[in-house]
This record gives structure tokens, C-alpha cells and sequence, in this order.
């Protein structure tokens, strides 16, 4: 090969080579607008506390509903409307529905959440996990539950008439029945059940852990090799300790629940005997299927248990903050159930009660930020580019406080979605964006126990205010303490702690409620 060859193949390849780089970077589309950040850290000092109102804000003052921004040369865009979320994370779901590789490391691999479904990577394990899940909570499927849930929302009010000051550890008691019985045919003990105290320890581990920005081993993945002795290594004695309590929410129901199965105590309605007993999808992972089972059904626990606890303490506050709403619900039950305890046969019968249901799902969202979807491929989407690997989040706060869909978003108004019909009767107005298609998420990770937890929601919202009136704490003096609408930030949010007063609607209600705990006879 004689040097004028030589020189004429290194000048086509480079030519190839910049012809490449040409076409591939310089012409290709520009990325979604967002604010400059530093060198090499970008946006690393944003905000913990309603970092949502800022990437709105940052919306609004680039003109795009998709903005851009980096940490630790990590790609994040964020979506603020409903239009760009569901086009992006459910039309093209094929390509928005991994989870990060990396900014998980302290839940998944150092805490012992890998297991989770809710932060688990796309892949066979997770998906065979999704279809066990969705047979189980399926909106048919979970009818079987309504007689559960019925007698879990009366012990639920059979606690509040008895001490009303802890309807916070309440709430989380009838939520935590209803979750664990459809799982696992478990009936908890009403005080210190262990097999609640071990899915509230695993709780509080997993909500600790995915507190976004909170340990630096989820920036700089590698150093979960760091040994624990090492000084400033403290996240890794933390995460042995919730580790631990992670083992437990994983295996102790599922355990029990196997147990009992054996002995033929276990419950018919429950989902765990008919994943065991009856016809189950193939697993296509090689843990089989007893496994896939025994993470699905404690994912579902994991992922439904504190949302719900969450808007059912936002009730409460609401009931507080609002009374004039609270006066129109009990007026709506009682003019339907007419001195009895509201129940499943008047779900369509009392629209309002969805409407308020539902305006405290939009007013006080519980995931202001919705857990971050990552891109599979390179993409492009209203002209900007998206690259492989970018992380993904919707703006849910935002799209729920669009003053463009719910007028005055700020104020807590019911009323916004319903209409009276034609005939005259009141309606849930179909018009009206309906919450849930934010609340409970996106695509394929959107959740799968939403169908229960809106339903056991509404009979306890339903249950509550036909029987007690929730109004501030008086002082020594008299002067009523009425509470702020204040939030405590992580990844969930969960309204600052509060008192208030839950008392009898009258004499008849506290004897109503008392009744629940007799037998009924046939």
C-alpha cells in the first residue's frame, strides 16, 4: 500500500468521522429549555422543600411545558402539564417506563428494597410482578374486598368514638387492615399487631430512603463500597438497620400467610390464596413464581399504605379548614342513607362525597413529584431532544393546580366537579379533569392498587363525616386553635401534625357507631 492509499483511506475516515459528528450533534434537535447551572455539579443545590413550584415557575418563564435541567451531568426534564406526561410516560410508555440505574442505590441496593416494584428496573421479574397485581386489583376483583373494607371502616369509627385525639395512629390502623387483609388475609390486633409494627418499620425505612437528596451515595453510586467504619460512612449502618426491617416486611406476612393457607385458616378473599391456589400466569423469571408473588403483594402494601394514610389525614385537615364542605357532605348522606351508616350500595348515590374525595387528592397532593421514569432510547419530542438515560419527572402538583383546568386551584372547592343533569339531579361532571389521572401516576408504573385504596377512601370519608363533626381544638380559654395548611416534604408529603376536635353528630350516631360492634344476625 503506497503513501497516497494510505493518506486517502485516513482522509475518508475522517471525513466520515466529522460528517458524523456533523449531522449527529450539530443538526440534531436542541434540548428542552432550562436555567443555566454550575460547572460540573449543575443544579445540585435545588431546593428540598416544593421543588416542584420552581420547575413550574421555570416553565413559565422559558414558554415550554417541558424543562431541562442537570445534576452531576445527569439529564432531568420535567413535564408540567397533563398533555406532554401522558404523551411522553404513556403513549410512549415503550420507552419511558425503566426506573434510574442509579439514584436509587440507598432504597434498592444498600437498604434492601430491590424486591419493590415501585423502584425495581424494567425487566421480566418486574413485569410478571405487574400482571399479578393487576389480576388481583383489578376494579372487578376487588368487589370481593367491599365486606372487609366495610367492617374495617366501622372498627375504624368504633376507635375515633373512643379516642379521638390519636385518629392519626387510627387512620394508619384501618389503612394498614384493609391493605394487609387484601393481601393476606391477616386480621390485625387493633393495638401492637407485629405484623403491623414490621410493615410500619419497613415503611419508615423505605420513605427514609427515597427522600430525594438525602444521601449522597445515590449522586455518587460508588460509594456504596465505602465501608461502614469509614468516618462520614454513616448511611451505611443506617441502611444495615433498615435492611433488616426490609427482610421483615418482605417475608413475615407472606409467611404467616402460607402458614395459615396450611392450616386452612386462610381467608377466601384474600389475594395471596388465590395467587398460591389457582391459576397463575407463567413466571418468566427464574426465581418462580412464589417469589414473584411474595414481592408483588408486599410492593402493593409498600406503595398503597402511606398515599393513603396521606390523603386521609389531608381529609381530616380539609374537615378542619372547610366546615362549610363538610356541612354539604352530611347533608348529601343524609339525604340518601337517612339515619343509617353509609355503605357500598350508595357509591353512585352520593356524588359529592367523590367530588370532596377528590378535591383533596388534587388540593393536597400526596406525590407532588411522581417517581422518576428514565428513557431507553434517544428520543424527540416537540422538537427537543431527549437523550437515552434521561431522567423523568411530571410535575403532578403542577398539573393538578392548572388554573387553566380547576379555576382558583388554590381554594378547596368540591363543587368544581359536579353539575346538575338535565333532570335535575347532581352529578359528577365528566367535563372536569378527574384527578386520578395524575394522582396515582403514569403508563405502565402507574399504581396498581388504586382501584381499593379509592375505595376504601371513600367509605371512610363517607363513614366519617355521617357520624362525627371535625372542628379546631378549643384551648383552656375557649378560643379555637385552628391549624395551618402545612406539609411535612419527602418524597411523599403528609400534613404537619394537628389536633382538632372529632365528636358525635348527636346522641343517635354514638349509639349507631357503638352497634357496629355487635354481631349482625341472619
Amino acid at each position: 500500500m503506497d503513501l497516497v492509499q494510505v493518506l486517502y483511506g485516513c482522509t475518508l475516515l475522517l471525513t466520515t468521522y466529522l460528517a458524523y459528528s456533523y449531522f449527529s450533534k450539530e443538526h440534531r434537535p436542541s434540548p428542552p429549555p432550562g436555567p443555566p447551572g454550575l460547572p460540573l455539579v449543575g443544579h445540585l443545590g435545588m431546593p428540598k422543600d416544593e421543588p416542584w413550584k420552581v420547575y413550574l415557575q421555570w416553565g413559565e418563564e422559558y414558554g415550554s411545558d417541558v424543562v431541562r435541567f442537570n445534576v452531576l451531568g445527569v439529564n432531568i426534564v420535567v413535564t408540567n402539564t397533563l398533555e406532554t406526561s401522558a404523551d411522553l410516560l404513556e403513549k410512549r410508555s415503550a420507552t419511558y417506563s425503566d426506573r434510574p440505574p442509579f439514584g436509587l442505590t440507598m432504597i434498592n441496593e444498600l437498604s434492601g428494597f430491590a424486591w419493590s416494584i415501585a423502584t425495581m428496573r424494567y425487566n421480566s421479574f418486574w413485569r410478571d410482578s405487574r400482571k399479578v397485581l393487576q389480576r388481583e386489583y383489578h376494579p372487578n376483583s376487588v368487589q370481593r374486598f367491599r365486606p372487609m373494607v366495610v367492617e374495617a371502616s366501622h372498627q375504624f369509627l368504633r376507635n375515633l368514638l373512643e379516642e379521638p385525639e390519636h385518629f392519626y395512629q387510627h387512620i394508619r390502623h384501618f389503612l394498614g387492615r384493609v391493605l394487609l387483609h387484601s393481601a393476606y388475609g391477616i386480621d390485625v390486633r387493633r393495638k401492637d399487631d407485629p405484623v403491623v409494627q414490621v410493615a410500619e418499620r419497613g415503611l419508615e425505612a423505605a420513605i427514609a430512603a427515597l427522600s430525594p437528596g438525602q444521601f449522597l451515595v445515590d449522586l455518587i453510586p460508588a460509594l456504596k463500597y465505602v465501608p461502614a467504619w469509614v468516618p462520614g460512612a454513616g448511611f451505611q449502618r443506617q441502611a444495615k438497620t433498615w435492611h433488616v426491617y426490609a427482610d421483615q416486611m418482605l417475608n413475615m406476612p407472606f409467611d404467616l400467610a402460607k402458614k395459615l393457607l396450611n392450616e386452612g385458616r386462610l381467608p377466601d378473599d384474600c389475594a395471596v390464596r388465590s395467587l398460591l391456589m389457582d391459576v397463575v400466569p407463567s413466571a418468566s423469571d427464574p426465581r418462580g413464581m412464589e417469589e414473584i408473588v411474595r414481592a408483588s403483594l408486599a410492593s402493593m402494601y409498600a406503595a398503597g399504605t402511606d398515599t393513603t394514610v396521606s390523603t386521609l389525614q389531608s381529609f381530616f385537615l380539609a374537615m378542619v379548614l372547610f366546615p362549610e364542605a363538610q356541612a354539604q357532605a352530611q347533608e348529601a348522606i343524609d339525604s340518601v342513607c337517612h339515619g343509617r351508616l353509609p355503605d357500598f350500595s350508595d357509591y353512585q348515590a352520593l356524588p359529592y362525597i367523590h367530588a370532596l374525595l377528590k378535591e383533596v387528592m388534587r388540593w393536597n397532593p400526596v406525590i407532588p413529584l411522581n417517581l422518576a421514569h428514565v428513557s431507553t432510547s434517544d428520543d424527540v419530542y416537540k422538537g427537543y431532544f431527549i437523550p437515552e438515560g434521561t431522567f423523568m419527572l411530571a410535575n403532578t402538583w403542577a398539573i393538578l393546580h392548572d388554573p387553566d383546568t380547576y379555576a382558583d386551584p388554590e381554594k378547596f372547592n368540591p363543587s368544581r366537579f359536579l353539575r346538575t343533569s338535565d333532570s335535575g339531579v347532581l352529578e359528577l361532571d365528566p367535563t372536569v379533569r378527574d384527578p386520578d389521572v395524575a394522582a396515582f401516576g403514569f403508563g405502565r408504573r402507574i399504581c396498581p392498587g388504586r382501584h381499593l385504596g379509592y375505595e376504601a377512601l371513600w367509605l371512610a370519608v363517607a363513614s366519617v363525616l355521617s357520624t362525627f363533626n371535625i372542628s379546631p381544638l378549643a384551648d383552656a380559654e375557649g378560643v379555637e386553635q385552628t391549624p395551618k395548611h402545612e406539609n411535612e416534604y419527602g418524597f411523599m408529603i403528609f400534613p404537619k401534625p394537628f389536633v382538632c376536635t372529632i365528636k358525635p353528630r348527636s346522641a343517635q350516631w354514638h349509639e349507631t357507631v357503638n352497634a357496629t360492634a355487635e354481631p349482625v344476625s341472619l
